[in-house]
C-alpha cells in the first residue's frame, strides 16, 4: 500500500513538473497558413484632361471600392514573440467612377479610372498574448491602374495602363478562435504614386494632360487556416 502511494506521489509530481513546460510550448500562431480576406480600399485621383478646351478635372475619378483576395504566410513563434512573412493578392470589385468631357456636345467623351489589383510581400513582427496576436507589417507592394476614354459618337476607345511597385505598411490584430483557425482585422497603407501624361492620340487630349493615381488605404478582415497544426 505504501509503495502504491509512493508511486502515485511520484506520478503526480511528474505531472505538476511537466505541465508548465508543456504550456510554454503552446504556439497558437506557429507555422504555415492560408486565408481569405475582404474589405474596402480608398484612393484619390487627380489630373486634368483637355486642358486647353473643356479642362475636365479628373478628381471625381476617386478610386474607392470593395476588395477581395487571399493570403499565404508562415510564422515563427518564440514564447510571446512572433515573426513571419506573408504574400497576398486582392482584386478591386465594383464599377469605376466616370466623368464626362464636353457633356454638352455630341462628341462627348466618358473618362474613367480603375484599379485592377493589389498585391504585396510583407514581413510581420508582433507579440502574442494568450490567443491574441498584435502585429506590425511592412514590405513591397505591386499594383495596377487604368485610365480609359470612350467617345462613342466619334468613335474612340482608348486605355492607358500603369503598373507600380511601392512600399506598404500597416498593422493588425489576430484572434485564434479555434484549433487551426484565426480571425483578423488589418489596416494597410500602399505608398503608391503612379502618374502619366495622357497621349495626345486620345480624342480631345492636349499636351500637358495628366492623370495621377495616389496612395491607397485598405481596411480589411480575414480568416486564416493553419496548414501545419
Amino acid at each position: 500500500m505504501k509503495q502504491s502511494a509512493f508511486a502515485l506521489s511520484l506520478l503526480a509530481a511528474a505531472v505538476l513538473t511537466t505541465a508548465p513546460a508543456q504550456a510554454d510550448e503552446i504556439k497558437p500562431f506557429q507555422g504555415l497558413y492560408f486565408g481569405l480576406h475582404g474589405g474596402y480600399a480608398w484612393q484619390n485621383v487627380s489630373g486634368v484632361f483637355d486642358n486647353t478646351g473643356a479642362a475636365t478635372s479628373l478628381a471625381p475619378l476617386t478610386n474607392n471600392g470593395a476588395i477581395v483576395g487571399a493570403q499565404l504566410g508562415y510564422n515563427v513563434q518564440q514564447n510571446w514573440f512572433m515573426m513571419g512573412v506573408e504574400a497576398d493578392a486582392s482584386a478591386v470589385a465594383g464599377s469605376p467612377n466616370t466623368v464626362i468631357n464636353n457633356p454638352q456636345l455630341n462628341t462627348y467623351a466618358i473618362l474613367s479610372g480603375d484599379s485592377s489589383y493589389l498585391a504585396s510581400i510583407r514581413g510581420r513582427l508582433g507579440f502574442v498574448v494568450q490567443d491574441w496576436l498584435f502585429y506590425g507589417t511592412a514590405g513591397v507592394a505591386f499594383s495596377r491602374f487604368e485610365f480609359k476614354e470612350n467617345a462613342p459618337n466619334v468613335p474612340f476607345n482608348g486605355s492607358l495602363r500603369f503598373t507600380d511597385t511601392s512600399a506598404v505598411y500597416g498593422g493588425g490584430i489576430e484572434w485564434k478562435v479555434a484549433y487551426g483557425v484565426s480571425l483578423r482585422g488589418e489596416y494597410l497603407h500602399y505608398d503608391t504614386g503612379s502618374s502619366s501624361y495622357i497621349p495626345t492620340s486620345f480624342f480631345n487630349a492636349n499636351a500637358g494632360d495628366v492623370v495621377n493615381f495616389h496612395d491607397i488605404d485598405v481596411a480589411r478582415a480575414g480568416i486564416n487556416i493553419s496548414l501545419g497544426q
